[in-house]
């Protein structure tokens, strides 16, 4: 029994845009003699909206990690910059870890989710994760490259190919025109085909793409999403905004259903 989602029409008085899902439930089945696991209902607005920050008041429980000595809290902006940004959060580089001026930057910083993404998402299979990005600051023609990871999904309890734990990334490379620090909305399709990549916990093997599991079960037991923020070489502030993880229909197959949480999965 996997999650399934329910977009009912809303009452004239609620807002079509919601930023985030209205509410979940539990039920199980039974036919007197055994009864089934725990299926999940996610019942979200007509916009598909299953999870989302509109920081109106606040960071909203958003973090800075990466380069950093320990994840503390992204800084909060109620102001508007254009029409993209409108109430965000934004973090800058703490240590730039490079070996020669111009050269790649070692430690990275991204913006990592609050728990609020984190657990079974797996309804969000075949939706998408949009968001918006954009700098203050920072030479964008010094840049990290193309090998990094705009997001990342991570789950801990995932069987990797080596050890616990499988991570999913989308390559910077991915994005077309690259990103000049200009704000940019950015919306990712949540599907093994959409261009994402897997860890292969080998550093003498290439990442791959994820198999249809893979992304089943990362997004049914997320432990960690991150979205990058550290960008070029030197010194930047970069913006998030409008953050929503959304779904308008239900798209899991019948194959990953056996777990609530993909643990069993047969694609």
């Amino acid at each position: 029994m996997h999650p399934f989602l329910c977009s009912p029409s809303p009452p004239p008085s609620l807002c079509l845009l919601c930023p985030a899902q209205w509410g979940t439930f539990t039920y199980t089945v039974s036919n007197g003699r055994t009864t089934s696991p725990a299926g999940i209902v996610t019942v979200a607005p007509l916009s598909g909206a299953l999870v989302g920050s509109d920081f109106l008041l606040d960071a909203q429980g958003w973090t800075i990690t990466g380069n950093k000595v320990s994840p503390s809290p992204a800084s909060f902006e109620p102001y508007s910059r254009g029409l993209l940004l409108n109430h965000y959060v934004f973090g800058t580089d703490d240590v730039i870890n490079v070996n020669n001026f111009g050269d790649v930057d070692q430690s990275l910083w991204y913006f990592q989710a609050p728990p609020a993404y984190l657990g079974n998402h797996g309804i969000a299979y075949q939706g998408t994760l949009s968001f918006t990005l954009g700098a203050f600051a920072g030479n964008f023609s010094q840049t990290n490259g193309n090998a990094l990871h705009l997001v990342e999904l991570e789950c801990a309890t995932c069987h990797g190919p080596v050890e616990m734990g499988i991570k999913l990334a989308f390559p910077l490379a991915q994005i077309m025109p690259a990103f000049d620090g200009s704000p940019r909305v950015f919306s990712l399709t949540l599907s093994e085909t959409a261009g994402w990549l897997k860890d292969p916990q080998n550093s003498a093997k290439p990442w791959g793409p994820p198999t249809r599991c893979d992304m089943i079960q990362v997004l049914s037991r997320l432990s960690a999403l991150r979205v990058l923020g550290d960008f070029t070489s030197w010194y930047e502030s970069v913006a998030l905004d409008s953050v929503t993880l959304t779904n308008t229909q239900g798209q899991l197959p019948l194959c990953a259903m056996q777990q609530p949480d993909a643990s069993v999965c047969l694609c």
